[in-house]
């Protein structure tokens, strides 16, 4: 059976969170039956992608949690009580913080697409338990983009390809991955428009590839040599643009040292190109009035990738694409993900830099596998499963099976919650207040605050209510404070509400890195 009324949510498939709108049914009306574009959304404006049609998988997969679940001595799972829960866990944690120290404590994930608000509630829970570090999967796509973004701009920078005459596709096949708002109509269009020109650079015929006016059909993993010869023959052919470099950076005399030398033959020789398809393209760019790169997971898993994020701005900055219509800017982010990208921040064990303050993915499990004294000795995994998605799985199960304590907090039994002492179950995305805000555009960018379709199935909790419990387990919840708070919302309104709650922060430095819960406890209780 299906219910007639059409519901607003928002896709979590993908950064771009399209607006949806869904009717529900099924079995125990608990079925997300139908789903379309919602016309009303300002940014996707009706558009949607293939992906969306599985989110009722997502809403109702075979693994979901809905109960607190103890690991037992035989390995297998028990059901047990949130209040024995949440005590057991902050009594181990606290244990393992008080004999080795908090930043023995490493926290994972942190929320995913769509599921943006646990990372701010989760930072009360490490705070009370002193954890110092944490990585989550961008540590290992995106973080060689984000240092090299901090180091040239000092943010992260995004492509106009709304404005642009050139758009640039480099290890990326939007029509799939889209990344780029309602891709698909956007290249069907920018395809037909002859003033413009799609470059695309992959080894395979993608969709994209096919609709592309220069396709360079680059040899695996060589992708830095094609984007190196590029440079080199903007330098060597004097053919970028000097007075703009000249005015807006720093640097250009070593950038033209480096690549004066270069031979272009053969570097292009070496990534299967011909020197007369990468000069198209270098043509393509230099004579844009705007041009528009994406770069995604096929350089980023891939060889050189830090120097492929490099080498890539360096060929639209030398001609002058940021900072105007149709080129590169700094977006209009709710927050900056990527950080500066300039911490001198190092790992405890092996001394990997950390970036956007992440542990790079890939040395967790040797900073955990060994018998240094700085090891970590207990793991917060939050809506990630690093077990399924890193390197090297085995590996990363052997860590987790080595630590004092792993608790788990998530919607399904992953492959990374069987390796938990304890997993707590949360309610999926659409079964909660949530938000999207990952979206980086401009001018306009958009917050989307979005309401829960179902009651969360089971014992399942939000985040929020999850990390309000584990705090309140420590004794650390301020809960005169919290009464007070409660008690001006309810005589005096938000305004003394604000005051005071302001004032305590300022007194209090706990106060304020509890600020999450406190406000989820207080005002969270009377907001609409």
């Amino acid at each position: 059976m299906s219910n007639d009324e059409w519901m607003t949510s928002a896709c979590i498939l993908c950064e771009l969170n399209c607006g949806i709108k869904v009717q529900t049914g099924g079995e125990n009306d608990r079925e997300i039956v139908r789903i379309r574009g919602d016309e009303d959304h300002p940014a996707s404006k009706g558009y949607l992608c293939q992906k969306a049609s599985g989110l009722n998988h997502y809403q109702n997969g075979k693994d979901r949690i809905t109960s607190p679940l103890r690991r037992k001595p035989d390995g297998t799972f028990e059901v047990i009580d949130w209040n024995t829960a949440t005590r057991e866990i902050m009594e181990r944690f606290a244990a393992i913080r008080d004999t080795h120290g908090g930043d023995k404590i490493f926290y994972y994930g942190g929320g995913g697409q769509g599921n943006h608000l646990p990372g701010a509630y989760s930072s009360a829970t490490r705070s009370v338990l002193g954890s110092v570090y944490r990585s989550s999967a961008l540590a290992q796509e995106k973080t060689g983009e984000f240092w090299v973004n901090g180091q040239m701009f000092g943010s992260m920078v995004k492509g106009d390809f709304h404005h642009c005459d050139v758009a640039f596709f480099l290890g990326k096949n939007p029509w799939h991955t889209h990344g780029i708002p309602r891709a698909r109509v956007f290249l069907r269009d920018f395809a037909k428009d002859p003033s413009k020109t799609m470059i695309v650079v992959d080894p395979v015929v993608t969709e994209t590839a096919k609709m592309a006016d220069i396709h360079l059909r680059v040899k695996p993993g060589t992708d830095a040599w094609m984007l190196a010869a590029m440079v080199a023959m903007l330098i060597q052919d004097e053919r970028y643009a000097a007075a703009w470099v000249e005015e807006h950076t720093q640097g250009i005399e070593e950038i033209k040292r480096a690549f004066a030398d270069i031979s272009v033959a053969d570097y292009c020789a070496h990534a299967g190109l011909t020197v007369e398809e990468v000069g198209a393209a270098v043509d393509a760019i230099a004579n844009a009035k705007g041009m528009a790169m994406f770069e995604d997971l096929g350089v980023q898993m891939n060889h050189h990738s830090t120097l492929i994020s490099y080498l890539e701005k360096l060929v639209w900055v030398l001609c002058g694409h940021f900072g105007k219509e149709g080129g590169h800017y700094v977006p209009a982010y709710l927050q900056n993900i990527a950080g500066s990208g300039r911490s001198s921040r190092k790992s405890p064990v092996v001394k990997a830099p950390i970036i956007s303050g992440m542990i790079p993915c890939n040395v967790i499990a040797d900073e955990i596998l060994t018998d240094h004294p700085d090891r970590y000795r207990a793991m917060l995994i939050e809506s990630a499963n690093p077990v399924h998605s890193l390197a090297d799985s085995n590996r990363m199960r052997e860590a987790l099976r080595s630590m004092e304590l792993v608790v788990a907090i998530d919607i399904a039994m992953t492959e990374s919650a069987r390796e938990a002492d304890y997993v707590l179950p949360a309610s999926t995305q659409f079964e909660k207040w949530e938000a999207t805000f990952f979206n980086f555009e401009f001018p306009e960018n958009y917050f989307h605050l979005r309401k829960p379709l179902f009651e969360p199935l089971g014992e399942s909790l939000s985040e929020a209510e999850i990390h309000a419990r584990l705090v309140e387990a420590a004794g650390v919840m301020p809960t005169e404070l919290v009464d007070e708070l409660r008690g001006l919302l309810k005589d005096e309104g938000r305004a003394a509400f604000r005051e005071r709650f302001m004032q305590a922060m300022a007194e209090d430095g706990m106060v304020s890195k509890l600020a999450p819960v406190i406000l989820y406890r207080t005002l969270g209780e009377v907001l609409p």
